[in-house]
């Protein structure tokens, strides 16, 4: 009679206690080590009240004002059991640290954070101004190290018309930046965008035929953009059904990703400038990163837990999980620690999209 494995010696209760403390890939090695480990139930791991490291997608309730809170390497969603009157009928615009920029419809627009469910109020925009809907702010509003600004594009210009204010202030300063010298370039927003606030108050924005367009808001004069690289070719920019970019912090540029029509093919390409000249190249890896993507902001991170490496995290759902995909497998999978076998798809058909989301990251990460 051959000998017991040693890990069938283990009892059940310390079983769970050990998968209690495991995320992610050390879950999933652990219910593979042998037959008992994975048909034995076992504790999913706990999610903290306040995880650290990992990013975590705000769903906002328009109709309800209830916030829903994913976290990733949890793979759970917790709710606001109290709704905010505050939040009805709004729409997530843009975020920075635990700040969310929201609005009412495309004019009335203001500060939220939902981990202390502060409050700060904007200037109504006129309404004149309501094709400006793609949005983005410089810093945490309540920051006392520099000054806040906001930045909106109008969705419809050539080059798109210009909206900001600096938090504090009581008026918006409308720019149309339309230069006849520059028609030729023909430059518009693309469907799903967000822009990219650097510190030193330049804003890249992704255009609609795969170029670059640079934004540099100066104090005390008017704002000025500049144009970057070449249209993408018509077959390649026909295929693209939503973009979403993210700064690139390593290579002191931006990543953006393309997602084609249907099936969901995914590409990512570095957008980096060398002075006047626009390196744009694809990649295939993010090494040991993890990127989170949503239309409205996305963040790059150093990978958050084992086997999240190489992985872009997006906003969409399958059975009320996660769904990430693997660039190496050119796959999405969904995982739920229940579960034995993880779902996978070579396509985004059934997936769930959210339609007021927004990943956050937290002040100490």
């Amino acid at each position: 009679m051959e000998d017991a494995l040693w890990s069938d010696c283990i009892p059940s209760d310390i079983l769970g206690l050990i998968s209690s403390r495991l995320v992610a890939a050390e879950y999933f090695v652990f219910r593979a080590v042998c037959k008992k480990w994975r048909y034995t139930p076992v504790i999913p791991p706990h999610c903290p009240a306040q995880p650290e490291k990992s990013p975590c997608l705000i769903t906002l309730r328009g109709d309800t004002g209830i916030l829903d809170f994913f976290h990733p390497v949890y793979n759970v969603m917790t709710t606001t059991s109290i709704p905010i009157p505050k939040l009805m009928d709004s729409r997530i615009r843009s975020s920075k640290a635990n700040w969310l920029l929201v609005s009412h419809g495309n004019r009335n627009m203001f500060f939220f954070n939902p981990i202390s469910n502060d409050i700060i109020e904007l200037p109504d925009l006129q309404e004149e101004y309501e094709n400006i809907c793609v949005w983005t702010f410089s810093c945490p509003p309540d920051s006392s190290s520099s000054a806040c600004f906001v930045v909106g594009f109008d969705y419809l210009g050539n080059p798109p018309d210009v909206c900001i204010i600096k938090v504090g202030e009581t008026n918006w300063k409308f720019h149309n930046l339309n230069n006849p010298a520059d028609r030729y370039k023909c430059f518009f927003l693309t469907g799903c965008n967000s822009p990219i606030f650097f510190k030193n108050n330049i804003v890249y924005v992704l255009g609609d035929k795969g170029n670059l367009g640079i934004l540099t808001i100066n104090e005390n004069s008017i704002p000025s953009w500049k144009f970057y690289g070449k249209s993408f070719l018509r077959r390649r920019l026909n295929s693209i059904q939503y973009v979403y970019t993210a700064e690139d912090v390593d290579n002191e540029g931006m990543l953006a990703v393309f997602l084609s029509h249907h099936e969901g093919k995914v590409e990512v390409w570095r957008y980096k400038m060398n002075g006047e000249v626009l390196e744009r190249e694809k990649i295939t890896s993010l090494d040991n990163k993890t990127m989170f993507v949503s239309s409205v902001g996305s963040c790059l991170k150093t990978c958050i837990a084992p086997g999240l490496e190489n992985k872009i995290y997006f906003s969409m759902f399958h059975n009320n999980k996660g769904v990430f995909y693997c660039l190496v497998n050119r796959k999405y999978y969904s995982f739920d620690y229940l579960r034995i076998k993880a779902y996978s798809s070579p396509n985004i058909f059934n997936l769930v999209r959210p339609t007021s989301c927004i990943w956050i990251e937290s002040e100490n990460d």
